[in-house]
Parts: structure tokens; sequence; C-alpha cells
């Protein structure tokens, strides 16, 4: 980075710079991903156990009750869910998202908390 002059060379330093914001950009993108993919499956749980919990309001006859019938119910809840959830869903998952990204700019920028969350 320091030529043989003994000065800075501000190219190489503005191109290791660029190298390391990219590295950045690809590790946030990264997060982002698994962000969203946790997000959508805390989404997946919640739907499919509010099926599961609905399922179990409805009351059994006969014809209904049956050990092998509530295993397959648990499984479909738990794919209705996932595809639910996948398709857009109830907005949980942008809720989640919008939290954490709050939540992240609350930790950077400690000068902006609220005075109620100031100690």
């Amino acid at each position: 980075m320091i030529n043989e002059i003994g000065r800075l060379d501000t190219a190489q330093v503005t191109s290791a710079l660029a190298k390391t914001t990219k590295v950045d950009q690809l590790e946030q993108l990264s997060r982002r991903g698994d962000l969203l993919k946790a997000s959508q499956e805390f989404e997946s749980y919640f739907l499919s156990y509010m099926l599961k919990v609905m399922r179990e309001t409805v009351p059994k006859g006969e014809l209904t009750e049956n050990k092998m019938g509530d295993m397959y119910y648990s499984f479909y809840d738990q794919e209705i869910g996932k595809r639910a959830a996948q398709a857009g869903g109830i907005g949980l998952s942008d809720y989640v998202l919008a939290a954490v990204a709050r939540n992240e700019d609350l930790t950077r920028s400690p000068g902006n908390l609220p005075s109620s969350m100031k100690s």
C-alpha cells in the first residue's frame, strides 16, 4: 500500500476497501437469507400449530376418531403451514424481519435510543 517513494498508494487502498466492502455485503446478504429462512420456518411452525389447535376444537365422531387419521392430519398441518409461509403467510415473517432490523439499528446507533430506553 506504500509505494517506493514512501507515499500511500490510494488506488490500492480503494481497491482493498472495495474488496472488504464486497465481502461484507456478501456476508450481510447471506445473513439476511438465513434470517428470512428462520422467520419463514417460525411462521410455518406457528401456522401448523394454529391449524392443529383449530382441528382439536372440532368434535370427534365415530368415523373421524382414529390414530392414523391424527397422524395424517399432523403431517398435513405441517405441510400446509410450510407452504403458506413460503407463499407469504399472514405477515408474521415480515414482522419478525422488521423487528430484527429495528433491533440491529438500535444496537448500531446507541445515540438514537428513545429517552425511555436510556438508563
